[in-house]
């Protein structure tokens, strides 16, 4: 019996440290040659604690993040701990305890936002930088070689001047909703890491909680109160003249449009298979109407429709 057990902590100690291994080749081939996909660093360590405890989780993402450290830089390795220490515990925590998907997503999409937020803060107070700040010099870089770019086309000054003063409104447009798209951004990190970790275990043999497919997203019927509730509140910090309300009215529509737009893609999806298309049409139908914008409305309204009249005719969600 004892050589049984000495045998099982060996061998969760050598996955402990294989696993650290591997997330910290991971992450300094990715930093150098593909930083996009840094986001996948906590998938190794969700998978580790939901097979040995959390404590194994946590142990092993702080070593790694150290090791990282102390290759690359410690402010990054702060900010590794920071962003994906919280996300890994939260969705090891609600998987393990076979949560609904919607909990899981929403929980580690509102852990992993606050996270970027304080992140933001550490590096403003630690190296004086404010990455909104870098973010609106670098869109000004990119408005600027823009207009070069203009001026060797054979386009009058009205024309200069009219593109000129678009793009700098998208700029504009771009830095004010940034919050929604730190939401957003947040909202996809955290999807992504539960479906690989998810998809992952269950092929070990691990009975976790299925994740709904995309045809069969569905949002709580009591969306529809909650969007409610948000707007009535901006208007009334917009009729009391309060701080930023013009900004917190733009995010939220933002997101709200957001929201029914996936539910709408979902509707769209499922009637995509409800006639037999093959997922790789479904595929290339559903990108086109995500970059195509003039049909965006359209989904979104669906969406909304689909959340009232309910369609698919799943069911009450709450």
């Amino acid at each position: 019996m004892n050589l049984r057990k000495d045998e099982g902590k060996r061998n969760v100690f050598l996955e402990t440290i294989l696993a650290i291994a591997i997330s910290v080749v991971y992450m300094l081939v990715v930093i150098y040659y593909i930083p996009e996909l840094m986001f996948l660093y906590p998938v190794y360590f969700i998978i580790l604690g939901i097979r040995h405890g959390i404590n194994y989780n946590v142990t092993g993402l702080l070593i790694s993040a150290l090791i990282i450290g102390m290759v690359v830089d410690m402010v990054f390795a702060i900010s590794i701990i920071i962003a994906f220490a919280p996300l890994s515990i939260v969705l090891n925590y609600t998987i393990e305890r076979r949560r609904k998907s919607l909990e899981i997503i929403s929980s580690s999409t509102l852990l992993l936002f606050i996270s970027f937020l304080i992140i933001m803060i550490v590096m403003k107070g630690v190296t004086g930088i404010s990455l909104i700040n870098q973010l609106e010099e670098r869109l000004a870089q990119l408005l600027d070689g823009q207009m070069n770019a203009l001026k060797n086309m054979d386009l009058s000054s009205y024309e200069m001047l009219k593109i000129g003063d678009g793009l700098e409104g998208i700029v504009q447009y771009t830095i004010l909703i940034m919050p929604s798209i730190m939401i957003i951004f947040s909202l996809a990190i955290a999807y992504i890491n539960y479906l690989i970790s998810v998809l992952i275990l269950r092929r070990w043999g691990y009975g976790i909680v299925s994740i709904p497919r995309f045809s069969r997203l569905q949002l709580p019927s009591n969306i529809l109160l909650g969007t409610g509730i948000m707007f009535i509140g901006a208007f009334i910090l917009k009729g009391l003249k309060l701080f930023y309300y013009e900004t917190i009215l733009l995010n939220i529509t933002v997101l709200i449009f957001f929201i029914f737009f996936i539910q709408g893609l979902s509707v769209v999806d499922y009637k995509l298979i409800a006639m037999k298309f093959p997922i790789f049409l479904r595929g290339i139908i559903i990108i086109l109407l995500m970059v195509l914008l003039p049909f965006g409305w359209i989904i979104s309204i669906i969406g909304l429709l689909d959340v009232i009249i309910d369609f698919r005719k799943l069911g009450r969600t709450t």
